[in-house]
C-alpha cells in the first residue's frame, strides 16, 4: 500500500512540474519577440522602377539558394506574396523563430542588403494551414510579422486591423502602384464538404463569405482610385484560376466577382493580379466583361517545389513545378510589361506580355 502511495505521489509532483515547463514554454512563445537586425534597403520612391521580382513559400528549415538567380535579375524591389516562413505546426512555433532562422540563410541575406522588400502573408506565416479570422493566434501573428517587417508598422493606421497597405513608387508618369492585400485576417470559414471533413484542399463554395472584409474593401476601393500608371495587386491566394480544388478566390464566388465589379467601378487600369501559395507556377488571363484582359502570375515556390500539376481554362501555357520566382520588367517607352517565370541559373519558363494602356 505504502508503495502505491509513494508511486502516486511521484506521478503527481511529475505531473505538476510538466504542468509547469509547459506554462512557461506558453509564456516563452506568448512573449516571444523577433526584430530583423540585416541593414535591409530602403525604396526611393522618387525614381521610376522597372524590374521587380516576386516569390513565395520559403521554408527557413532549407536552404534558399534560389536567392543568388533572383538577385542575379537585379531587381528594383522584390515582393513576398506569402508563406514567407513557415509557422503552421507545433514544432514551428513561436513564429519569431522561423523569422530568425530566415535571417539566418545566407542568401537570403545577401539579397536583402541589396534589394527591397515589401511583403503580406498566407496562411503559413499566419500561423495556421489554410487559417482565416476565426484563428485564435491571429493577433500574435501580425505582431511577429510587424516585427519583423518593420515598415507596415509605418505603413498601416495605428487602429487598423489585419496587414493591408499599399506604396506608390516612381515620377507621376510612371508611378507604380503596389497593393498588398490581407486575405487571412478576415476571411470567413471555408465550407468542406460532407464526409470530407479534416481533408485539405477540396471546399465548396461559401456563397455568404467574405476574404477582405468591409473595411479592406473600402480601403481597396480608395486605393484604386488613386493616380497610378501601373496596379500591381498582391493577393496571396489565386484569384483567376478557378478549377483547381485548393484554396481560391472561388471558393467565395461572390468576392471573387467583387473584385471584377470593382475594377469596373473605379475604372482602374494596368491591373496585375500576384499571388503565390499553390508550389506551382502560372500565368492566367481572363476577359472581365465591360473591363477587358486582367493577367494573373502565381510564381511559388521559393524552396517547397512539388509534384503538383494543375490545369485550368484561364492558363497560358503549362505550370511549372520546380523552384521558381517571377519577375516583371516594365518598358515605359513601348508600354508593355513582360513578365517571366523563372527558374535556377534564370531559366525562362513561361512569359507572357502585357500591354499597358
Amino acid at each position: 500500500m505504502l508503495k502505491n502511495v509513494l508511486i502516486l505521489i511521484a506521478l503527481i509532483v511529475a505531473g505538476c512540474a510538466q504542468t509547469q515547463k509547459t506554462a512557461q514554454q506558453g509564456e516563452a512563445t506568448k512573449d516571444a519577440v523577433y526584430v530583423s537586425m540585416i541593414p535591409s534597403r530602403g525604396i526611393d520612391y522618387e525614381t521610376a522602377i522597372t524590374t521587380i521580382a516576386f516569390g513565395s513559400c520559403a521554408n527557413q528549415d532549407q536552404p534558399e539558394p534560389l536567392w543568388k538567380d533572383i538577385s542575379a535579375a537585379n531587381p528594383d524591389l522584390f515582393l513576398f506574396l506569402g508563406d514567407n516562413i513557415y509557422a503552421s505546426t507545433p514544432t514551428q512555433k513561436p513564429i519569431a523563430e522561423q523569422y530568425r532562422k530566415l535571417d539566418q540563410i545566407p542568401e537570403y541575406r545577401a539579397i536583402r542588403e541589396q534589394v527591397p522588400f515589401l511583403a503580406t502573408w498566407d496562411d503559413h506565416d499566419y500561423g495556421l494551414r489554410d487559417g482565416g479570422k476565426d484563428w485564435q493566434g491571429k493577433e500574435a501573428a501580425r505582431r511577429d510579422f510587424i516585427n519583423y517587417w518593420s515598415y507596415v508598422r509605418n505603413s498601416i493606421p495605428f487602429e487598423q486591423n489585419g496587414i493591408y497597405h499599399a506604396k506608390v513608387i516612381g515620377p507621376k508618369k510612371k508611378a507604380v502602384q503596389v497593393i498588398m492585400l490581407d486575405t487571412r485576417y478576415f476571411r470567413s470559414a471555408l465550407l468542406e464538404k460532407p464526409g470530407n471533413e479534416g481533408k485539405a484542399y477540396d471546399y465548396l463554395p461559401n456563397e455568404e463569405g467574405t476574404i477582405l472584409g468591409d473595411a479592406q474593401w473600402n480601403w481597396l476601393e480608395e486605393q484604386l482610385k488613386k493616380p497610378a500608371s501601373v496596379r500591381i495587386i498582391v493577393s496571396s491566394i489565386q484569384m483567376i484560376a478557378n478549377e483547381p480544388k485548393y484554396e481560391k478566390w472561388g471558393n467565395f464566388p461572390k468576392e471573387r466577382q467583387r473584385f471584377f465589379d470593382l475594377l469596373k467601378k473605379t475604372k482602374a487600369k494596368n491591373v496585375v493580379i500576384l499571388s503565390g501559395d499553390r508550389h506551382i507556377a502560372s500565368i492566367a488571363k481572363t476577359q472581365v466583361k465591360n473591363y477587358g484582359d486582367l493577367y494573373e502570375i502565381t510564381a511559388s515556390s521559393i524552396n517547397r517545389a512539388n509534384s503538383f500539376s494543375d490545369s485550368d481554362k484561364e492558363y497560358i501555357g503549362a505550370v511549372y513545378n520546380k523552384e521558381n520566382f517571377g519577375l516583371a520588367s516594365i518598358d515605359w517607352k513601348k508600354k508593355k510589361m513582360q513578365v517571366e517565370i523563372r527558374g535556377f541559373n534564370n531559366e525562362v519558363a513561361n512569359r507572357i506580355d502585357i500591354p499597358l494602356r
